[in-house]
């Protein structure tokens, strides 16, 4: 227990000689980066064994490819990989030639992309506009800062303000964006996601309405709890970093928790989250219901960061999120693999490289337009 079987040593030392490789295109790292790189690797294999050990899966099988997408792996340190209930199969030097012999159309990732809509229903494309004020809101003033980056500053008047304006943030597929709150709260916005909040918060609370997926840095206010309100759940927030992803196409709605505390409400029923869980809720019905889980904080916000972070996810999930970013549709035909994917990608990485390492893994991909066609 907690050692590698002599096959398992095997694997480490063949996925260590492919940086030697330097036939058919490869070309050697540095020194330096070799051993960096290596022990990255080194480093998360083990904790996955370790895992992998603890679940009584088998064995596990690791194609990499490294000639075409050798940027990808080292920006993203690991390619993907999954676990098979199998013997391990060592074929490093096969699979690089036999994905660089494969060609998939590239399709380019996503990048900053927003709609703002005002108060008047007027709406500015975000992207498209220059840095500087944006407009003026009922007691906020609204500037681009830089690229991706929207900034909400209070402006200081001796008027008593009793109208509420609402501005909505919309985020295409294929889009991200950062926005700072009147209150100073921070809040990143995933692809296909949005955000409803009034240009100035009352003095009693704070709150705001999103869909999709989006990451909070809340100014701490005692005297004003802070709401974020999806489709099932309420959060309430005094000062906190945490995520939320509740798109309407996943299972259920995760709230993982990095600091502070916050309290999940579904109905009448709530929960206390603390840093490092996680609360899973599904959409209610006569039975609503809080779970609360151990959290990976890493997987949890990887796509804030700029990666994709695979945690034994199925290739349904995986393709939902490839969807978003890249903004294409996936059909599935045949069988569905069952097999769990585990694996870092770089989110600025065309879609060939994803593709690329997920047909080393035996999943068949193809594009047709603006289409994925996984067919196995």
């Amino acid at each position: 227990m907690g050692k590698a079987s002599h096959e398992e040593e095997q694997f480490l030392h063949a996925y260590y000689n492919l940086f030697e490789i330097n036939e058919d295109g490869v070309k050697d790292l540095s020194h330096s980066a070799k051993e960096a790189l290596k022990a990255d690797i080194q480093k998360d294999l083990k904790s996955q064994i370790a895992q992998e050990e603890k679940t009584k899966i088998i064995g596990m099988r690791f194609y990499i490819q490294w000639a075409s997408v050798a940027a990808v792996l080292v920006l993203g340190v690991f390619g993907a990989y999954f676990y098979k209930k199998q013997e391990i199969n060592i074929n490093l030097k096969g699979a690089v030639k036999s994905a660089s012999s494969q060609k998939v159309q590239d399709i380019s990732p996503g990048r900053s992309r927003a709609v703002l809509v005002l108060s008047d229903g007027s709406t500015v494309e975000l992207d498209a506009a220059q840095n500087g004020m944006i407009a003026e809101q009922l007691g906020s003033a609204i500037k681009k800062i830089d690229e991706g980056r929207l900034v909400y500053e209070s402006l200081k008047s001796d008027q008593v303000n009793t109208e509420i304006a609402y501005n909505k943030i919309s985020i295409p597929r294929g889009g991200e964006y950062q926005l700072t709150l009147p209150d100073g709260s921070k809040v990143w916005l995933n692809s296909a996601s949005s955000i409803r909040f009034p240009t100035t918060f009352s003095k009693t609370e704070r709150k705001v309405e999103i869909t999709g997926e989006a990451y909070f840095e809340v100014a701490k206010d005692t005297n004003r709890p802070f709401y974020v309100v999806s489709a099932h759940q309420t959060i309430e927030v005094l000062g906190t970093h945490f995520n939320v992803n509740a798109y309407d196409d996943e299972y259920e709605t995760r709230t993982t928790l990095l600091e502070g505390s916050v309290k999940i409400s579904q109905q009448s029923v709530s929960r206390l989250l603390v840093p490092g869980q996680q609360s899973l809720v599904g959409d209610g019905g006569s039975k609503p219901g809080i779970n609360i889980v151990p959290a990976d904080l890493e997987s949890a916000v990887a796509w804030k960061n700029g990666y994709f972070k695979f945690d034994r996810e199925s290739i349904q999930s995986i393709m939902r999120q490839v969807s978003r970013w890249y903004d294409v549709d996936v059909e599935f035909r045949g069988t569905i693999p069952q097999d769990e994917f585990v694996g870092k990608i770089k989110r600025n990485s065309n879609i060939s490289g994803v593709l690329k390492i997920l047909e080393l893994s035996d999943i068949k991909c193809r594009v047709e337009g603006r289409k994925i066609i996984i067919d196995n």
